[in-house]
């Protein structure tokens, strides 16, 4: 499998190589939990995000499932033809996974059940890791532990997480960051929108989602009723009464915003100062260095408009 030549890559010798696949594995997760398999994992099914994150240090997993991969929006520079789709979104196919005899699956997870991915039903996700033992991904705590705990993994899977190429995107990623706190501080004020919007309601996010918890640290003002939860649920009547000088918009809702005369009067959209984001967005420095980048540039033209 791929990941076993990227391993060998990084050995002096095939005879390194075999050795450093041989040896006993072991991976403690961003939950706490320890995951072991015989060798280091030459086949790997990861969900899309993963996908995303693992292919910028040269690991090829041979499969991928999940949200994501529909659209391309998850995978970021992962190719999907060259893995074996598992499953979209929820559905994930067991027997399919098992022919490629994966030595672990890779996704996003939550405290509550570590050794599962966050979509499993539990007596689903029994069946799942009957295949291949579950190494679960904590994207809750900040954007900065994730972006550290796909480096940890692909590390452990033998990729040279220390590359020319990675170390400069770590740099943009620090760059970015740094610009936006700039631009944020010479904006005092200014607000920022997160929405979200389906035909069954109207969202806006909070800093309870890792990625609006980032902006926040960076001195960006959000607009929004805010609160313990990572989603504000308001109507459109409501929308206008939280000062929004800068929308960012979910691309998934661009329909349905085109088709409301109230998101179309607010004087951030009526300004022409809208970004997309996405809280999902691939986990990789680089991705993050680009959007971040955005939002920076955005921040540094907008005017006060509220």
């Amino acid at each position: 499998m791929a990941v076993l030549a990227l391993a060998a890559a990084g050995c002096s010798s095939d005879a390194e190589a075999e050795s450093a696949n041989s040896e006993a594995w072991s991976y403690t997760t961003g939950f706490g939990n320890t995951v072991t398999t015989d060798g280091r994992p030459d086949s790997i099914i990861v969900d899309a995000y993963s996908a995303a994150a693992l292919w910028d240090y040269g690991v090829r997993p041979a499969g991928v499932f999940g949200f994501g991969i529909t659209d391309g929006s998850g995978l970021g520079n992962a190719q999907a033809d060259e893995m074996t789709l598992i499953g979209t979104d929820s559905v994930f196919d067991t027997e399919a996974a098992a022919t490629l005899d994966p030595d672990v699956i890779i996704g996003y997870s939550k405290a509550a059940a570590p050794e599962s991915w966050t979509w499993w039903e539990a007596s689903q996700a029994e069946q799942i890791t009957a295949v291949a033992p579950f190494v679960g991904v904590n994207t809750s705590v900040s954007v900065d532990e994730t972006l550290n705990q796909y480096r940890s993994i692909a590390q452990s899977l033998g990729a040279d997480v220390d590359s020319d190429e990675i170390a400069s995107d770590r740099e943009a990623f620090e760059a970015a960051k740094q610009r936006v706190r700039d631009a944020a501080a010479s904006k005092p004020g200014l607000t920022v929108m997160p929405l979200n919007v389906s035909a069954s309601g109207v969202y806006i996010g909070t800093q309870n989602l890792v990625v609006l918890k980032l902006l926040n640290e960076l001195g960006v003002s959000l607009a929004g009723p805010g609160g313990e939860t990572p989603w504000a649920t308001v109507s459109w009547e409501n929308v206008p009464q939280y000062a929004a000088d800068i929308m960012l918009e979910y691309p998934a809702g661009k329909e349905v915003l085109a088709q409301s005369a109230i998101y179309g009067s607010l004087p951030a959209v009526a300004a022409g100062q809208v970004l997309d984001w996405d809280d999902k967005r691939p986990n990789t420095y680089a991705e993050y260095a680009d959007w971040l980048g955005q939002l920076a540039d955005a921040i540094d033209s907008a005017q006060k408009v509220t």
